[in-house]
């Protein structure tokens, strides 16, 4: 019988950008970050005491912390972290072979996760900015649902959907991809990466689009909401205030507000591409990646291939409805 394996990818650097200055958006510091993984563990532990625990050696040492004091085995991976997004990246590939991926990060740590394993079995908690993409969920809940379905008690498949990605072809031949938004905006500098002057937004292809979070999803979803359930996209256009006839009050980081200025905003087919030319500055779920000169130019769609989102309550619902037994006067999973 093969050992339940659950992997952990905690960023040490979600939380701590620069729109804790010029907003106020929440700080998860790092000990925070390592008592979420203990109550994950707990949760895990709860279900299968012999699951193998494989993950991300951070620069912080997040969760070898988290297990000090778990009966868990912990197992890291053969990765030298160096702070950056590419040790997400890097991790996702080298943890291939678990059950379920548990990461604590914002949108940009999950894509970077993505970018390493594109359909990942994903427990995605919020430790991060915007947050569109992962979930503000209790962790010891999490840990459960982990367990549960890493057990294989319960079935990923009816647990899980699959989310969509936007992705990028660039005319010099590269690929990238976003989770949530591809925006361009007129910066010539990549700086601080956070987007932080709305004037500058020029366009957004959007994955989901909702107006109950905060960034360029929540333009959107107050233009026209798309879903996670939603076989489609939306592509926005901006202009300046004094240019355009339509506008929207947006959140675009959390506690900033601004005024948007909206030339047009379409739905997209799954698959249907649209070519933007520079010069332009790339961000990627909300931060500034690559600056497209003159003659170069970028392709975008939304596929529905990424990760294997799972449902943490839908998780719970199933393991309430196959049965909780009284063994020993514990309740246990059967």
């Amino acid at each position: 019988m093969s050992t339940t394996k659950i992997g952990f990818i905690a960023n040490p650097a979600s939380g701590k950008d620069i729109r804790r200055l010029i907003a106020n958006a929440s700080v998860f510091d790092n000990q925070e970050k390592c008592a979420i993984v203990k109550r994950c563990l707990a949760g895990i532990a709860g279900i299968c005491p012999q699951a193998t625990i494989k993950y991300l050696a951070d620069t912080h040492q997040i969760v070898s912390a988290a297990l000090h004091d778990s009966p868990l085995k912990g197992e890291p991976v053969a990765l030298q972290a160096t702070g950056s997004a590419a040790d997400s990246t890097n991790a996702a590939r080298l943890l291939r072979d678990v059950d379920v991926l548990i990461s604590l990060g914002g949108d940009g740590t999950n894509r970077a996760i993505v970018k390493g394993w594109q359909e990942v079995p994903l427990i995605a908690l919020s430790t991060g900015t915007n947050n569109a993409f992962p979930s503000i969920f209790e962790a010891t809940s999490a840990g459960i649902a982990a367990g549960l379905v890493g057990a294989g008690k319960v079935r990923l498949a009816d647990v899980s959907t699959q989310t969509k990605v936007v992705h990028c072809r660039l005319s010099t031949g590269d690929l990238d991809l976003a989770l949530i938004d591809v925006v361009g905006t007129s910066d010539r500098f990549v700086g601080t990466r956070a987007i932080a002057n709305p004037r500058n937004l020029l366009f957004g292809v959007l994955s989901v689009a909702e107006a109950s979070k905060v960034g360029m999803t929540a333009i959107g979803g107050l233009l026209d909401p798309v879903f996670d359930e939603d076989d489609e996209g939306l592509h926005v256009q901006f202009g300046s205030l004094d240019q355009t006839k339509r506008s929207v009050v947006a959140p675009i980081a959390p506690g900033l507000i601004a005024r948007i200025g909206i030339v047009s905003a379409d739905r997209l087919k799954l698959r249907e591409s649209i070519r933007c030319n520079g010069p332009v500055m790339l961000a990627l779920d909300g931060e500034r990646e690559r600056y497209l000169g003159n003659q170069e130019h970028v392709d975008i769609c939304v596929k529905r291939d990424g990760p294997q989102r799972i449902d943490i309550k839908e998780v719970l619902r199933l393991a309430g409805k196959l049965g909780l037994v009284e063994a020993n006067g514990a309740r246990e999973v059967v």
